[in-house]
């Protein structure tokens, strides 16, 4: 039933009747489910250039209805940076919502409104009204249908599901040792059959109900469960039985989600630290990683109850709110709460929880709202301003939490907390003009947590002599340049961050802190080495300036640290990109710059598994580092301007490389070599087991003396490598080099090899060549590769070269700027006769700037191993004379009739010389094809394309067609002789239309 509610979406979107869909349903049904579904595929549609998600929510109506040009300009905003709109800032809602309404006319595209509670007008947030606009079409999902009737959309209702789809629902959900059960007839079965019936065909229900029986063979836990969920009419009454059998622990976890505002992806790390302060999660330790792997086990326990949902997102999509957009580099990082479940924990922590998060606020609720009794208040995610000075601070004696994050406060009166003497957490991160804290704050004395990150405007805090209950302190990315008063008295001080803008930090002051697990410094201030008595210290984000500190760190005790991020060396601002750079996978991180290396000095920890060096300019290879031979975690590997650097590793420490994944290298001036070639190579003695077993990914960009990146030899330790790139190297021949006269049984294998990527490498004349051992080639075997790119290599004169195996799974090839290639895909270079599947998998063609290819294809009947190819592109190619060659002695073995049943786009641009795209005998059949370019192709005369719906009188699947200029259009001559008068409505004669897509794939 889904499947078709999803395809009957899809239908609608691709035709041109309808232009706004409402997907309704009741709460729970799964209409965003379905929509996300749909989404993905949207991104994936060539025919579709923009796909434009926004979670609307229930609080939207109060913006429009009270015209906060605020939040509309923000709502434009991230609509237009989903659009590639730069944005100026002086621009207001108005001139935005013209540019908006005329970025949406030039492409086609979707705009998705998740949870839709009112009706409203799309011009009052500057989105053009799709109705008006061919190429603008928008879906939304509601609960009601007066909300699709008065937005004049076409209705899908979604309806729960039928029985049987219910019950097979709720049967995986619950687990085949349920129905394994032996007795499951007689004591289960009629009592799953009426909880089935009491969750309504709601899928949120079925898998909530479920997941807490699953297991559960009693019978009595059963008959119970259909008893309790008797009791309750609302489907969220009925949610909340699920809540009810959770253990006490996981339900204070579940309820603190309620905080946030609805539909807001929270993240682990952040929920967790909370969960952690609020003392819901404990260990008799008192270890804070442990708590933190907890806080993981609750999540994911509360993800398989259908408690929480993983976000996940696709990695061309963004998800977008009304204040803000947000892409996540780690898609598994946050989790959501269902709506109905954030009702029904609502309506369990009421009224002891005031929660108006995410909800546009521009003040503070009513001083009447403020109840003594109250425990928890969370205005996070507003647009609270100011808090009037005239305002007498909330007499809340019982307020233990208390989130005003996320907001635009400026000011806060003096007296503000003076009625909050049991305030525990105060979370006042991300109110960037936030320039002073009250004095009120230093009167908190049960205070255990204050969260001040990114105000970036606060420049000083009042004393914290008082607070000596104080766990954590966050001042990261304020503008405090001065300790403040009192730190040093907080001697339970568990978590510290301190921001760089710090001048200094006196000596001693950490020794006082001496229950520090998390210790975040920054990069400004060098520390000297009095970590070392830290002993529970488990986080580290610091820099020390000398290795004789960084050895003091390597010999101290460290049993309890299990991250770190540590630099080492002279700090320089234009350095900042550093202490972004992803290291996924990585807990424990050197990053060492611009310092001299001591050969005799053991500095680099044994546990590391991050190494950053920069600009280190006597090391000539890795070796050189003492210590780095006992690094056998090493995971992440970056070396980057050390410009006496002649190759990364030798056969010493080889040992050390087992656990490998990524290896950079960028701005080397001499290096020669990955691994110098010494003996162990030379004659083919085996290198240490393991030797980069693990490597995925190795990128060299901007080295000029390095000539040959990988020797033969060492492909039988790369089996688990996924991408090579080459960017930027002027003396780079060969990427895989061998010897001939080799001998060597093995036949060449890069089995997880999935990307090659090559720019700018103006010698380069292959990828692997192969070597001739007894008579014959050795052939080099990629069966996973996927996508091929090459640019300016100007020596490169074929791209599928010698000793290259099929390449069944290749889906993407580019090439660009190859000044000297004359071959692409050739039936005798291939021997494509004996490997058919050779390019089975082929879906996109690009080819730019080529001067000497005369022809893409040698001959038509090649194209029949060419059937998932859905994009041609060809542009600037001055000899290029033939799409498909029309030789006479191709001509013989050319089928009349080719086709490409999969080809939705054929662009041709600026190719002075083309006179056929096939021979004057044959014509493509692609009944597929959605888009056509040709342009500036002045020798063309013939458009072989034939449209089998035009046979059949019915309407063909060529939607867009750009022919430049209108000349061309006119001499062009059809294989079909209506085809012109049946086109010409869709036709485009401009120079820029459909040309974007193709700029952007060059790009």
């Amino acid at each position: 039933a889904r499947d078709e509610v999803q395809d009957e979406i899809l239908q609608l979107l691709r035709g041109d009747k309808v232009k706004r869909i409402a997907v309704c349903g009741m709460g729970g049904v799964g209409k965003t489910t379905i929509m996300k579904q749909v989404h993905n595929q949207l991104l994936e549609e060539p025919t579709i250039k923009k796909v434009i998600w926004v979670k609307v929510s229930r609080d939207f109506d109060i913006v429009l209805q009270q015209k906060r040009q605020f939040d509309i300009l923000n709502f434009q905003k991230n609509i237009a940076r989903k659009l590639g709109l730069d944005l100026n800032e002086d621009e207001d809602a108005t001139e935005l919502a013209g540019r908006i309404s005329q970025s949406l006319q030039q492409g086609s595209c979707v705009l998705i409104l998740d949870d839709v509670w009112d009706p409203f007008s799309l011009e009052d947030v500057g989105i053009l009204d799709p109705n008006g606009n061919d190429a603008c079409k928008m879906v939304l999902t509601t609960r009601s249908q007066e909300v699709a009737g008065k937005m004049q959309c076409k209705e899908i209702y979604v309806k729960p599901l039928p029985d049987d789809e219910a019950l097979a629902l709720f049967l995986d959900k619950v687990g085949s040792e349920v129905v394994s059960y032996p007795r499951y007839k007689s004591d289960i079965e009629p009592f799953l059959n009426q909880i089935l019936k009491k969750c309504n065909g709601l899928p949120l229900a079925i898998g909530v109900v479920a997941k807490t029986m699953r297991g559960k063979s009693d019978r009595y836990l059963w008959e119970m469960a259909d008893k309790e969920l008797s009791k309750s009419k609302e489907i969220v009454d009925r949610l909340k039985f699920s809540y009810d059998h959770l253990e006490e622990q996981y339900k204070e976890c579940f309820l603190y989600c309620a905080l946030y505002p609805e539909d807001h992806e929270i993240t682990k790390e952040e929920l967790i630290e909370f969960w952690i302060e609020e003392g819901f999660i404990t260990d008799e330790r008192g270890s804070r990683h442990l708590m933190i792997c907890q806080g993981h086990s609750i999540i994911q326990k509360l993800i398989d109850n259908c408690m929480l949902e993983s976000v996940k997102k696709n990695s061309k999509g963004y998800v977008m709110r009304l204040h803000e957009m947000v892409k996540i580099k780690n898609k598994e990082d946050q989790v959501s709460m269902h709506d109905l479940l954030r009702e029904m924990a609502l309506k369990i922590i009421h009224p002891q929880v005031m929660v108006k998060a995410g909800m546009a606020l521009e003040e503070l609720p009513e001083e009447d709202e403020w109840r003594e009794d109250l425990l928890k208040v969370s205005l996070m995610n507003n647009n609270i301003r100011e808090i009037p000075s005239s305002m007498s601070s909330p007499k809340c004696p019982m307020l233990t939490t208390f989130f005003l994050s996320k907001n635009n406060i400026t000011t806060i009166p003096e007296a503000f907390f003076d009625h909050m003497p049991g305030l525990k957490i105060l979370d006042l991160s991300g109110n960037w003009k936030l320039v002073s804290l009250p004095s009120s704050v230093s009167k908190l004395e049960k205070l255990t947590t204050l969260l001040l990150e990114n105000c970036g405007f606060l420049k000083g805090v009042p004393s914290l002599s008082n607070l000596g209950g104080l766990k954590k302190l966050n001042l990261y990315g304020t503008s405090i340049e001065e300790l403040p008063q009192g730190l040093c008295m907080l001697t339970n001080l568990k978590y510290l961050w301190l921001d760089g803008k710090l001048s200094d930090i006196p000596d001693g002051l950490l020794r006082k802190l001496s229950k520090l697990q998390y210790l975040g410094v920054g990069w400004t201030i060098p520390l000297k080495w009095e970590m070392a008595r830290l002993r529970k210290l488990e986080f580290l984000d610091c820099r020390l300036s000398t290795l004789d500190d960084m050895s003091l760190f390597v010999k101290s005790e460290r049993k309890f640290l299990n991250q770190y991020r540590i630099f080492v060396g002279s700090y320089n601002p234009h350095d900042y990109h550093l202490y972004n750079e992803t290291f996924s996978n990585v807990m424990k991180l050197i990053i060492c710059c611009n310092i001299d290396i001591c050969e005799e000095l053991n500095w680099l920890p044994s546990d590391a598994q991050g190494f950053y060096i920069l600009d280190c300019k006597d090391v000539r290879s890795l070796d050189d580092i003492s210590g780095f031979q006992e690094t056998t975690d090493l995971r992440h590997c970056i070396v980057d301007q050390c410009d006496g650097l002649e190759f990364v590793f030798s056969s010493r420490c080889l040992k050390s490389l087992q656990n490998l994944e990524l290896l950079k290298l960028y701005r080397l001036r001499k290096l020669t070599a990955v691994v110098r070639v010494v003996e162990a190579v030379a004659k083919s003695a085996p290198l240490p087991a393991g030797t980069f077993s693990s490597l995925q990914k190795i990128k060299v960009q901007q080295c000029g003396k390095i000539k040959k990146l990988l020797p033969f030899r060492l492909l039988r330790y790369l089996q688990n490598l996924q991408t090579i790139i080459v960017i930027h190297c002027d003396q780079m021949e060969e990427i895989i080099w061998s010897e001939y006269g080799e001998k060597d049984l093995e036949k060449p294998t890069l089995p997880k090899l999935e990307t090659v990527i090559l720019q700018n490498l103006p010698r380069l004349k292959s990828i692997y060549s192969g070597f001739i051992t007894s008579g014959s080639i050795t052939i080099l075997m990629c069966d996973s590769l996927k996508r091929i790119e090459i640019k300016e290599c100007p020596e490169i004169e074929s791209v599928f070269w010698t000793g290259f195996n099929p390449l069944p799974t290749l889906e993407h090839l580019k090439v660009c700027g190859l000044n000297n290639l004359w071959s692409l895909f050739d039936e005798e270079f291939l021997g494509l006769s004996a490997r058919p599947t050779n390019f089975f998998s082929l879906k996109t063609i690009d080819v730019f700037y080529c001067p000497k290819l005369k022809k893409v294809f040698s001959s038509g009947w090649l194209l029949g191993y060419f059937q998932s190819l859905e994009t041609i592109q060809v542009y600037s190619c001055d000899q290029m004379e033939e799409l498909i060659s029309s030789s006479t002695y191709e001509e013989k073995k050319t089928p009349e009739k080719i086709t490409l049943l999969n080809l939705q786009w054929l662009k041709l641009k600026k190719l002075p010389e083309l006179k056929s795209i096939c021979s004057s005998s044959s014509v493509l059949i692609c009944d597929s094809i959605i888009g056509l370019l040709i342009h500036d192709c002045k020798k063309l005369k013939r458009i072989p394309l034939h449209l089998s719906s035009l046979d059949n009188g019915h309407p063909p699947s060529l939607k867009q067609v750009q022919v430049y200029p209108k000349e061309l259009w006119d001499s062009l001559e059809w294989d079909q002789s209506n085809a012109k008068d049946v086109l010409l409505p869709s036709v485009n004669f401009t120079e820029d239309w459909l040309t974007r897509k193709g700029v952007q794939a060059l790009r």
